[in-house]
């Protein structure tokens, strides 16, 4: 890797890694502040860890199978033995930005051969929309991609056996953390081996290069053969694009969290650097580095926005990108004050970003307080269904669309819309649950129970009829008309439960029996 000079020995390792350690708990605050972190598929994931532990229930089976998406699954239901299953999922949290933000400095480390201070603005990057929508699973394995690479070339100069192991165990939990994750650490890997390769192969070194090969390609055929021969594949699998617009939109989402307007100034200020250092010529980026860089812009250019019945896929890879950018490049500044005066504003700019999101997160803990409490008023065993609009399956400062899974652990009770698709989780549905939960989709409900369509009325109670209760959620305040057939339990702004009453006019009583308490 070309070195650059930078602060180097163990007296800057040991002040850098500190302050490393300072803002890791910075960044962690706002997650111990709360009792759940405000991201939208955050209580699902709670919900399907309560059952890993379990090793299932009535409704629910554990099937494990070599899936590519199984990074919070394997490592926090045995964590949750030996601590309460709240902590040790906030600790997969911490364990996620420890690797993201330990990755860029490390490799950093390794491409400019020094250690230097800006690598830590990687923390700028760990609460993007990625994380604000949930997709843990995708963060961890990006984290331990950006590791992963930094081991690569760390070992470079060491025993090719030493090295094809190392790099076929990293690729391995790449794989099994997440598809995507593994997808952007083969990204790195061939962009920096791609330089040396065709310097090799310009110079006619066909030996040199049929061993650069031959230590490169192990680390992608144990994940390859996992994943065409043992991993279980759904049907269909349809690959979409959106509007090619939205491609510039979507690098703005590495910032965007609660308020636009503050939001747009620091994406515009940081942008805003990297383009005077790139355009001056003092950005440093490193030639390996920034030929892996230029793979994953490419492959965001290309990607769908969903494939292989995953969503969101092109959404990923900015968080990705940036972080990627920031370990490749050291910055040249003219003097030590601006340098320190471009410092203190990242610093500043981090500051003021956290103290953001902990007004909000907190703001979010009183909500999720109350809406738990009316969770906990349901009887054990219930079945309770759920009902929202399309529309309600977007970004809002505190989500509520995936609370009512956490009647899972806190009351043991059926939920329907648990993340429990064969091929994606290690959860699946059994058999008369999942005929109960493909009768009661949400729309249809939210269309009959808030609507005033008699037809869709009459539907949304006939597919209540094996329901107990019903919670009604949506990102503006909710408006149930009053029925007979529906008894309130709670009422929040966004977010009511109703006990289904069944008999007489109201239709016929559940089928399954499950111990409900509600009225009748």
């Amino acid at each position: 890797m070309t070195a650059s000079p930078g602060g180097a020995g163990a007296a800057t390792a040991l002040r850098l890694w500190g302050v490393f350690l300072l803002l890791l708990i910075v960044a962690a605050a706002p997650v111990f502040s709360t009792v759940l972190p405000p991201l939208v598929d955050y209580p699902n994931h709670l919900a399907r860890m309560h059952l890993l532990m379990a090793g299932g229930d009535r409704c629910y089976a554990v099937r494990w199978a070599a899936l590519p998406n199984l990074a919070e699954d394997l490592i926090v239901p045995p964590l949750a033995r030996v601590m309460p299953l709240a902590l040790a999922a906030k600790l997969f949290l911490i364990a996620t930005f420890a690797l993201l933000a330990g990755g860029v400095v490390w490799l950093n480390r390794i491409a400019t051969g020094g250690w230097r201070w800006w690598p830590l603005a990687a923390f700028l990057f760990l609460y993007t929309r990625t994380l604000l929508w949930g997709f843990l699973n995708y963060l961890f394995g990006v984290g331990f991609a950006l590791c992963g690479a930094a081991l690569w070339l760390t070992l470079e100069e060491r025993r090719a056996s030493l090295r094809i192991l190392a790099s076929s165990i990293v690729g391995l939990i790449c794989f099994f953390s997440h598809l995507a994750a593994f997808g952007i650490y083969g990204l790195i890997i061939i962009g920096v081996e791609l330089p040396p390769a065709l310097a090799e192969l310009r110079a006619r070194r066909w030996r040199v290069f049929a061993r650069r090969v031959a230590i490169l390609a192990p680390q992608f055929l144990a994940p390859g053969a996992v994943f065409f021969f043992l991993s279980p594949h759904e049907a269909g699998g349809a690959i979409a694009y959106g509007a090619i617009w939205r491609k510039a939109d979507l690098l703005f989402s590495v910032f965007d969290n609660y308020s636009r307007p503050f939001d747009i100034a620091c994406f515009a200020a940081l942008t805003g650097l990297l383009l005077a250092l790139a355009v001056t010529r003092r950005l440093g980026l490193d030639r390996r580095l920034g030929c892996a860089l230029a793979l994953l812009a490419a492959s965001y250019l290309l990607a769908p926005s969903q494939m292989l019945a995953g969503s969101a896929a092109d959404h990923r890879l900015p968080a990705a990108g940036f972080l990627l950018l920031v370990a490749a490049s050291a910055p040249r500044f003219p003097r030590r004050r601006v340098a320190a005066a471009a410092g203190a504003v990242l610093a500043a700019m981090l500051v003021a970003r956290m103290a953001v999101i902990e007004e909000v997160w907190l703001t979010a803990d009183r909500v999720y307080t109350a809406v738990l409490d009316g969770i906990d008023r349901l009887p054990s065993g219930a079945t309770l269904a759920l009902a929202y609009p399309p529309g309600a399956v977007n970004m809002v400062k505190i989500p509520l669309l995936h609370i009512a899974t956490l009647a899972i652990p806190r009351r043991e009770a059926f939920v329907p819309t648990l993340f429990a698709v064969p091929g994606q989780q290690p959860v699946v549905l059994r058999p008369p649950y999942a005929a109960l939960a493909a009768a009661a989709p949400p729309p249809l409900l939210w269309s009959g129970l808030t609507g005033g369509d008699v037809a869709a009325r009459a539907a949304a109670f006939s597919a209540l009829a094996g329901y107990d209760y019903v919670a009604v959620t949506d990102r503006q305040p909710v408006q149930v008309p009053p029925s007979r057939c529906l008894a309130p339990v709670f009422r929040q702004q966004r977010f009511q439960i109703f006990a289904v009453v069944h008999g007489g006019a109201c239709g016929p009583a559940p089928v399954m029996k499950t111990g409900r308490a509600g009225p009748s």
